[in-house]
């Protein structure tokens, strides 16, 4: 009979570095979620002036269309890889509990005088079980179910909303433009207006 494997002590100092890097990943994220909005929010801001310039203008008619058709696009699917990010440094910062949570009750520390008879608490072992009795845990993903508090559902929202906007916006001018196809191609380019008078004047 194998005799069982006894795990080998953990250094503090490893496990207080390894933990930095936790606290690190949830930087990256909040730093990705400022970022994904700031770039959304433009968006949102240069389809409405450009909706605005293309409407008060009917030579750009065509041109403004295609340009918030493009841009709608483009948002949308920054939308579904964000959502994407957000699961991806979740399930990183999954993981990186678990090993420590793993490492804690190997954890030695060193005194004055060589090591401590001193005992990890397993602190995030035991908040992840509180946690899970007051059934906080659990946010749906694409891909069953990632562990995360409930306010991954609150972070998840915001590029949901703002993939619902956009593809709002993209049908919405898609309608417009199969309703008014003979005014939106009456002057496909800038251009045209000034190329008839000098036909007429021939």
């Amino acid at each position: 009979m194998t005799p069982p494997q006894v795990q080998p002590p953990v250094s503090f100092e490893e496990y207080r570095l390894y933990y930095e890097t936790t606290e690190k990943v949830t930087e990256r994220r909040l730093s990705m979620n400022r970022w994904n909005y700031s770039v959304l929010t433009a968006s949102l801001l240069a389809i409405g002036v450009t909706l605005g310039w293309a409407s008060s203008h009917d030579t750009f008619l065509l041109a403004g269309i295609i340009g918030v058709l493009v841009l709608s696009a483009i948002a949308c699917v920054m939308c579904f890889f964000w959502l994407r990010q957000i699961d991806d440094f979740k399930a990183l910062n999954t993981a990186k509990f678990e090993v420590l949570n793993s490492m804690a009750p190997l954890v030695i520390f060193e005194g004055a005088s060589g090591p401590s008879s001193a005992q990890s608490f397993n602190c995030f072992g035991k908040e992840w079980q509180e946690l899970s009795r007051v059934q906080a845990l659990q946010a749906p993903s694409a891909s069953g179910f990632v562990r995360g508090l409930r306010s991954s559902s609150a972070e998840r929202f915001i590029p949901r909303a703002f993939g619902a906007i956009f593809a709002l916006i993209f049908l919405s001018v898609v309608t417009f433009s199969a309703l008014s196809w003979d005014n939106v191609t009456d002057h496909p380019s800038p251009f045209s207006n000034s190329e008839q008078p000098e036909k007429k004047g021939k």
